[in-house]
């Protein structure tokens, strides 16, 4: 949680910097960014300085759903970090039966479909602006029709202060934008769910991206938001 608030302060208190992989880079002032790009999302993604989308962008090519990631309002990006970290639960699996076996990318194209990829696009526009406060949620559809919820919570002061006292940056409140799978219905906080249809809620490690766009109308631009590097891709 500490490595993903790091990010969120500076995010939020220096409007949205791009992402970093590297600690030195996290805690590095760069001034004032604005959350608009002049490229549209795809290219946006490819041009990250650490690559930590290509293999995100492989399967989009894959499946052909650049049109789609691009004429979607909402876009939640995953990092290659969640795909890797799928295909190691697919490699362990198979290691059980064959210690020789490898679990490939085309192996993980075989067992995905266009929909694994829908789940993270969205017809509706969300921002962490106009996101409810938990414990309330607001439920959405996916365009691969998967049932999701959108909130956001603020981080506590304990949480701003561990590791190494980032409430020293600013006294601005940060809040944090999460992505919900939800399984069956929709967790009444409080309440235990039904057996294996707990919700899996997962951070955005980036939120606000504002890619370019061709619309007149600002209200119909997309915005882009990046999950976690701990999220498991198509998984959760």
């Amino acid at each position: 949680m500490t490595h993903n608030i790091k990010i969120f302060l500076l995010l939020f208190c220096a409007a949205f910097v791009a992402v970093s992989c590297k600690k030195n880079d996290y805690l590095t002032d760069g001034g004032l960014h604005s959350a608009q790009t002049p490229l549209n999302t795809y290219d946006y993604l490819k041009s990250n300085q650490y690559k930590l989308f290509d293999t995100f962008l492989l399967v989009i090519d894959r499946f052909k759903l650049q049109d789609e990631l691009m004429s979607s309002k909402t876009v939640f990006a995953v990092t290659d970090y969640s795909i890797r970290r799928y295909m190691d639960i697919r490699q362990s699996i198979l290691r059980l039966s064959d210690e020789s076996k490898v679990y490939s990318l085309d192996s993980l194209y075989k067992d995905m479909t266009a929909d694994s990829v829908r789940q993270y696009f969205f017809n509706e526009r969300y921002t962490l602006a106009d996101a409810v406060m938990e414990p309330e949620v607001k439920e959405a559809t996916s365009r691969g029709n998967t049932k999701c919820g959108i909130s956001k919570r603020m981080f506590t002061i304990a949480e701003l202060n561990a590791d190494g006292g980032l409430r020293s940056w600013t006294q601005t409140p940060a809040f944090g934008l999460y992505y919900t799978n939800v399984r069956g219905t929709l967790d009444v906080p409080g309440v235990t769910p039904p057996p294996n249809e707990a919700d899996v809620k997962v951070l955005c490690q980036t939120s606000g991206i504002l890619p370019s766009s061709t619309s007149k109308d600002p209200a119909y631009d997309q915005v882009l938001h990046v999950l976690s590097n701990q999220h498991t891709f198509a998984r959760f």
